[in-house]
């Protein structure tokens, strides 16, 4: 079986799913997961790539390729809730909470290997980063599938200089 068939068979049913149970169909179809190095595409518009490789009305699954040292955009994903799964590489997932200014701060770092699952509750402000000398490739399902997603500038990006 393919991994879009596996995909298929396992997230068509799925109603209005929590970030559990995203992270429990992909689990379902672990054997399948390192398939999804197939789907990846280079960056375009941002600085990694993205290929949705399947949706419905209630989640959406993406292949998230972040090639050597690179890294997503600060943000969180709006009213959705995911799970995601390491299917090549190192990503570093690092989480924020906005500051009283509303600039995220670091929270926490978390080093993702190949093989490893990670959920995204609702809320979570984070950032994918790969800085390392091979390219990453993550697996991720959404749900609903993504919309109002917020991007974050840190203070660096927002002040050149303080007088």
């Amino acid at each position: 079986m393919t991994l879009l068939r596996a995909i298929e068979q396992t997230f068509c049913s799925l109603k209005s799913p929590t970030q559990e149970e995203l992270k429990q169909a992909l689990q379902a179809i672990e054997h399948q997961l390192s398939a999804a190095s197939d789907y990846k595409t280079e960056p375009t518009q941002f600085p990694y790539g993205r290929n949705v490789i399947y949706q419905t009305p209630e989640l959406e699954v993406i292949v998230i390729h972040i090639p050597s040292a690179s890294a997503t955009a600060i943000h969180n994903h709006g009213t959705s809730v995911g799970a995601a799964y390491v299917a090549a590489g190192t990503i570093i997932n690092s989480k924020f909470q906005l500051d009283a200014y509303g600039y995220p701060t670091l929270e926490s770092d978390d080093v993702l290997q190949e093989g490893d699952y990670f959920i995204a509750p609702r809320g979570q402000i984070h950032q994918m980063t790969n800085p390392f000398h091979t390219s990453a490739v993550s697996l991720h399902v959404y749900s609903p599938p993504l919309s109002s997603v917020t991007r974050y500038l840190p203070y660096t990006e927002v002040l050149d200089y303080v007088i």
